[in-house]
């Protein structure tokens, strides 16, 4: 259930619930741990998955990967993506990939340059054919306008032959399923999207939001 919260977007929910449990006696495991964890990581409920983790020792439960894996999630989706870096310095084993992805993510996110170029690297040392690895590193180069360095990791790409698979949107309309993907233009209804963009770009506008 406290997953199950966690996965739906249901937060607060997943924490009442886990505190629930330990107020009646049951004993969290591990599986549990990561379920609140993950919630809290999804909520943005920074200080309550702090305070799980903390007391994970008190239920006889020793942080593993995953565990180690959402709080650095957690603090990144937060902005504190130093404090997940030093966070992974301190785990009592070596990161893996998912472990970096995830700081690396939030460097994108947060724009952390050194950051993500180091998490990255550690990413790359691992498994040097990860073509979305090369992507990101590449867009926190271009949007920290260091254009050598956005230059040089295309040209990497280019000479490993490393190419990201185009992801796939769908979406349901009038009981007709529309499959498109990004910088497609052969669709036989270019014209409405357009049109429909710059309609919502306008109304963006009215609000007083600028797109980008």
């Amino acid at each position: 259930m406290v997953t199950g919260y966690g996965n739906h977007g249901y937060g607060r929910e997943a924490v009442e619930l886990f505190d629930e449990m330990v107020v009646s006696g049951i004993t969290p495991d591990c599986v549990v741990f990561i379920g609140v964890l993950s919630a809290c990581s999804h909520a943005g409920l920074v200080d309550e998955g702090l305070k799980y983790f903390n007391s994970m020792r008190t239920y006889n439960v020793y942080p593993n990967m995953e565990i180690y894996g959402c709080i650095v999630d957690l603090l990144g989706r937060a902005g504190r993506v130093t404090d997940a870096y030093e966070l992974i310095e301190k785990m009592p084993f070596e990161a893996d990939e998912s472990i970096w992805g995830a700081l690396l993510g939030s460097c994108k996110v947060h724009r952390n340059t050194d950051l993500g170029k180091m998490a990255g690297q550690k990413i790359l040392n691992l498994r040097p054919n990860a073509a979305e690895t090369y992507v990101i590193l590449s867009n926190i180069y271009a949007a920290d306008r260091k254009w050598g360095e956005f230059a040089m990791m295309r040209k990497v790409m280019r000479g490993i032959g490393s190419k990201k698979e185009a992801g796939r949107s769908w979406i349901e309309v009038g009981s007709r399923v529309y499959s498109f993907a990004a910088g497609q233009r052969c669709s036989p209804h270019l014209d409405l999207v357009y049109e429909g963009l710059e309609i919502l770009a306008w109304h963006m506008k009215e609000a007083g939001c600028e797109p980008d």
